[in-house]
């Protein structure tokens, strides 16, 4: 597999350039690059601190899919590539990731980043906020997943669609990982799945909104892609 997968989302109308990262990925970069020229000191100590092992590898593989879908942007437009440890990426008080670049502060005003990973894989989307708002990404590997548990996190209305139109239906791994691209899409302008609600036509054009008393109006529209094993989720909230 090569060293980064672009995953192509069919949404002319935004700006985003979303890639994959597997397991075997990670190692590659770690055994050509070392850990020490991936992150930045303050990166490697958070890394360091992480006391589960699964843990230290899905936020490694989330820190290497960040700093080359932000590379990867820069190319595209036209900006000078920044080195691995000249991009950094943190988190803010509710959790949703940041960067900073050195020499260019203006860019973490101009994108927006999204991050999420699954069993060792991580995907990042970065999008222009001026063309497209925010951005939301989810990943799971592509297995059956329960009716049942979804439907713990569904609302009435969308439990009602499911009975009656079952042929057009997204699949229950398409509900979940719908819900958790577009609440972070909302810079989690709520907390929870359940406030998350779906709808989508028969053609499987999926939107959704987040319900609640005080809520600014927003539009949020929500696309599937499959990389290999992986189920790619990504949202735009404007």
């Amino acid at each position: 597999m090569s060293e980064t997968v672009l995953v192509r989302f069919p949404v002319a109308r935004h700006s985003a350039h979303v890639l994959l990262v597997t397991p075997e990925m990670v190692e590659r970069a770690v055994a050509h690059r070392g850990v020490g020229g991936i992150l930045t000191a303050g990166e490697r100590s958070v890394l360091d601190a992480l006391p589960v092992e699964r843990r230290r590898r899905d936020w490694l593989a989330g820190r290497l899919a960040a700093k080359r879908v932000l590379r990867g942007m820069c190319r595209r437009r036209g900006e000078a590539l920044p080195s691995y440890t000249a991009v950094e990426i943190r988190n803010d008080a509710d959790g949703a990731p940041r960067f900073a670049i050195d020499g260019r502060p203006d860019l973490d005003g101009q994108l927006d980043i999204s991050i999420a990973h699954s069993h060792g894989a991580a995907v990042a989307a970065v999008a222009d906020r001026a063309a497209s708002g925010t951005v939301g990404v989810d990943v799971e590997v592509t297995t059956p997943l329960s009716i049942d548990l979804v439907r713990r996190v569904l609302r009435a209305a969308e439990i009602e669609r499911l009975d009656g139109s079952s042929t057009i239906d997204p699949t229950p791994l398409e509900m979940w990982t719908a819900k958790e691209a577009a609440m972070k899409a909302t810079h989690y302008l709520c907390r929870s799945l359940r406030d998350v609600e779906l709808s989508w036509t028969p053609s499987r054009s999926m939107r959704a909104c987040i319900v609640g008393d005080g809520v600014p109006p927003h539009s949020i529209g929500v696309r599937h892609r499959t990389a290999g094993p992986y189920t790619i989720a990504l949202a735009f909230c404007r």
